[in-house]
């Protein structure tokens, strides 16, 4: 029995001897294009209410981000985006628009482990937002006299609202190209991704009047009873990426006693 326990144990020490690991990091930038239904609901409500038309919830979106794989699953990334079709109209006295702006960084973690490369990878994504939502009102009968308008009265008014919540998504991506050079174990990739997700809004600001009459001079108002400028938003895009990725094979020896 004994002669048995030794064998075993030989054999596993050999094992862990020659046994060797392939360790990869990514890194890359992105450009990606999607859909987004953002309804800015109590926004569009008071708009109807007070007579304009509301803004559609409806819009395509272009953005771009970093993002980074280490050997252990982990990563984490950073994005933001842009509406492509402005959300704007105007009636006899006034025009009107609103654009969101918001910057979203966070974690991420491949479900799978030791996936090849040629197949889809699959993780979830955690991360915050902050940003701002502002709301342009601009007169179709401007007063040009600035020196008389230089206390308030004039006829344009940029209203907006700070943001802050989460971006949840779950992800999928699979390398479409990878060169690697053999000498540095360094090479370059390219990746396709589909992402889906929801923008949670959390926290929004007291809604405030800012005016700019002069580079040097700006006064922020704080305005009462204004709605809520909610970014919330299901979306669903397509990420392309290129980078850089490191190779690494590494032997695990047992420790020696």
């Amino acid at each position: 029995m004994k002669k048995i326990y030794v064998l075993i144990i030989l054999f596993c020490s050999i094992f862990l001897d020659i046994q060797a690991q392939e360790y990869l990091h990514f890194t890359d930038f992105y450009l990606s294009g999607g859909y987004k239904n953002q309804p800015y609901t109590a926004l569009n409500q008071k708009l109807t209410e007070a007579g304009y038309q509301s803004f559609g919830s409806n819009m395509g979106t272009i953005g771009i981000g970093i993002n980074h794989f280490n050997s252990y699953r982990w990563g984490f990334f950073a994005e933001s985006e842009y509406n492509l079709n402005s959300k704007r109209s105007s009636n006899d006295e006034l025009n009107y628009r609103y654009m969101p702006l918001h910057i979203t960084a966070g974690v991420q973690y491949i479900i799978f482990k030791y996936r090849p490369l040629s197949q889809w990878r699959f993780y979830p994504r955690i991360a915050v937002y902050a940003g701002s939502t502002s709301l342009d009102l601009i007169s179709n009968d401007l007063n040009l006299d600035f020196d008389e308008n230089l206390m308030g009265a004039m006829n344009t008014s940029f209203l907006y609202q700070r943001n802050y919540g989460l971006n949840l998504s779950l992800n999928a991506d699979k390398v479409i190209a990878a060169f690697i050079k053999p000498t540095t174990q360094v090479g370059i990739y390219s990746r396709m991704g589909i992402q889906v997700g929801y923008f949670l809004n959390v926290i929004n600001s007291r809604t405030r009047l800012r005016r700019n009459f002069k580079p040097d001079l700006r006064d922020d108002f704080a305005i009462h009873n204004a709605p809520e400028f909610d970014p919330s938003a299901f979306y669903v895009k397509i990420n392309i990426g290129l980078g850089k990725f490191k190779r690494e094979i590494r032997t695990d020896r047992p420790a020696a006693f």
